[in-house]
């Protein structure tokens, strides 16, 4: 899996009814930039006007465009404007996977398989790790992915998009894709469902 990159701010704000608002503003508006992946906002407990945030990217140079067009760009003046003052900022490389955001409206995949005879899961782990750095985490809209082995020896593929739409064409993605074709014929599909998270 590529390097993800988490950023960190801490800061305060003046009027913190008007910073929620704005906050929840701005993620509206960042969700759509490219390789964005979450965003947790953390408010003080003993302080309302303490804020840290935790910004999720793809890569470095996702979170370094995307820091700039906040910094500067005129969609986020109202949000840089409840901001009193910046304790610390910085980029952090995660190598795995960065947290994945779960918020309402937000699409998943779960696919329900079982491993073809003579298979090894440490190889369909390794393909599935192949499909997902090579091809999945670089279709728009694709916010994580995760494998869950059950106890009845089943495996759930759980994919998680930016909403129900994308998680259903990242799915249609796969048709024809030497890396999903490689998984897929490790092994055997039970169900396929997608929803949202509410």
């Amino acid at each position: 899996m590529q390097d993800h990159c988490l950023e960190v701010v801490a800061y305060r704000v003046a009027d913190p009814d008007r910073a929620d608002h704005e906050r929840r503003l701005a993620l509206d508006k960042i969700r759509s930039f490219p390789g964005f992946l979450a965003w947790t906002q953390l408010t003080g407990t003993g302080e309302a006007a303490q804020r840290v945030d935790l910004v999720a990217w793809k890569s470095e140079e996702a979170a370094l465009s995307a820091a700039r067009e906040v910094g500067e760009g005129a969609d986020f003046a109202g949000f840089r404007a409840t901001i009193g003052s910046v304790a610390s900022m910085g980029h952090y490389a995660a190598n795995r996977p960065a947290p994945v955001g779960r918020l309402a409206g937000d699409g998943m995949e779960i696919g329900r398989f079982r491993l073809k005879a003579g298979v090894a899961e440490a190889d369909m782990r390794a393909a599935h790790a192949r499909m997902v750095e090579q091809h999945l985490s670089r279709q728009p809209g694709w916010l994580g992915q995760r494998l869950a082995r059950l106890e009845s020896g089943t495996f759930l593929d759980i994919a998680i998009a930016d909403s129900r739409t994308r998680a259903i064409a990242i799915c249609e993605s796969w048709q024809g894709n030497a890396d999903c074709e490689a998984f897929l014929a490790l092994i055997e599909p039970e169900s396929m469902e997608f929803g949202e998270l509410v």
